[in-house]
């Protein structure tokens, strides 16, 4: 890439990128984007331009997950949300993106589907089937309650309802029989501030307004992590021994990346949880109440409002609308863990755990590794 290319404006660059890319000059509208997407990587135009650069290259499933990029920045930035908030010259362009973008989508969980019913049969796989049909919308199914909206993955046919009973997974038995210790180490931790952290993590300039609340001095939503998206916090487990022995007997709801989600839950005072929705009800959330003082409670829309009561779980469905808060003036504490749901057979678990694991390497969360596609080009 030549000197002016580094010296232009992000506009200049995409111009020259689209320019080398018309030419036939690939290797230069690769590295022209290098440069771009280096100092503006939410630079929509540029994943789009990046995309046909590698389609062009022959790298059909890169191309793809750039175009995907450049529909999430899109956006983001209230672009391409429809045919309306899209430029009428880019409307035929980003039809057909949404449309290869879903093609991929449904290949991966077609895939994944085959692979599943491979491991254990049509019949036991039917319902997961059914799911991964809802996800993709070939086929309709929602939840019955208008409160229940998960933002990720519905999965039909388990029993639907804001609470369940935490003992139909054995493991919370041993739990609440251990509770005593398990209260002893969160209490110690709770007095060292820098072992929490914030439950909640926000982008640069994003406000937490909407996600908290309250009219405490200090309003947070605090945690001491075992697992945090599967990742294990070893340095806490050293910490809380007798709860980490337990935590590693039990089962855990286990996908790469996601889960679990195990943590001592601080609730400041004053402060108050806004109401939102989980991700899917394939995973329920557990509470093993240990520290909670007078009005402090959890309301999950549809099933009403639960007190803590501390040594007494609670198991509830985040997918339907939930709030909680602490009105009082000490801390609450909460051991929290994802688990998965327990109407879900093992064979469903497992299957789940398979498809969830391809779609999430599908999406990646995020961007593609922008310099190795194009150090792909070559």
């Amino acid at each position: 890439m030549n000197a002016s290319a580094v010296s232009a404006t992000p506009a200049e660059q995409l111009h020259l990128a689209h320019a080398s890319l018309r030419s036939g000059q690939l290797g230069a509208a690769a590295s022209t984007l290098r440069s771009l997407l280096r100092v503006q990587p939410h630079s929509a135009l540029g994943w789009l331009v990046l995309g046909d650069t590698l389609d062009r290259a022959g790298l059909k499933r890169d191309a793809i997950r750039a175009r995907a990029a450049a529909l999430r920045h899109g956006r983001s930035a209230g672009w391409f949300r429809n045919m309306e908030t899209t430029p009428e010259p880019w409307r035929p362009v980003i039809k057909d993106l949404i449309a290869d973008v879903n093609r991929l989508l449904y290949d991966t969980v077609a895939g994944g589907l085959q692979q599943v019913i491979a491991a254990h049969g049509a019949t036991a796989m039917r319902r997961v089937a059914h799911a991964m049909n809802v996800y993709i919308g070939r086929v309709q199914d929602r939840p019955y309650s208008p409160h229940q909206a998960p933002k990720f993955l519905f999965f039909p046919g388990l029993e639907e309802g804001p609470f369940h009973d935490p003992n139909l997974h054995p493991w919370s038995a041993r739990l609440v029989d251990g509770y005593d210790r398990i209260r002893e180490e969160a209490l110690a931790v709770l007095h060292d501030a820098a072992a929490l952290e914030s439950f909640l993590t926000f982008q640069p300039g994003q406000s937490k307004t909407g996600y908290l609340g309250g009219d405490g001095a200090k309003p947070a939503w605090d945690a001491f992590f075992f697992y945090r998206h599967g990742k294990r916090y070893d340095a806490n487990h050293a910490r809380a021994p007798f709860t980490s022995a337990l935590l590693e007997e039990i089962e855990r709801c286990e996908i790469e990346g996601q889960a679990p989600e195990i943590c001592f839950s601080v609730l400041q005072p004053g402060t108050r949880i806004m109401p939102h929705y989980g991700v899917t009800n394939t995973r329920l959330v557990y509470h093993l109440p240990l520290l909670v003082p007078a009005d402090c409670a959890l309301h999950v829309f549809g099933g009403g409002e639960h007190a803590w009561r501390e040594r007494e779980p609670v198991l509830f469905d985040d997918t339907f609308q939930h709030e909680a808060w602490n009105r009082s003036a000490l801390p609450r504490i909460v051991l929290l863990m994802d688990c998965w749901n327990p109407h879900l057979r093992p064979e469903e678990r497992s299957a789940m755990r398979v498809l969830v694991e391809l779609i999430s390497a599908y999406q990646d969360f995020g961007d593609p590794d922008f310099e190795r596609v194009i150090a792909a080009i070559g």
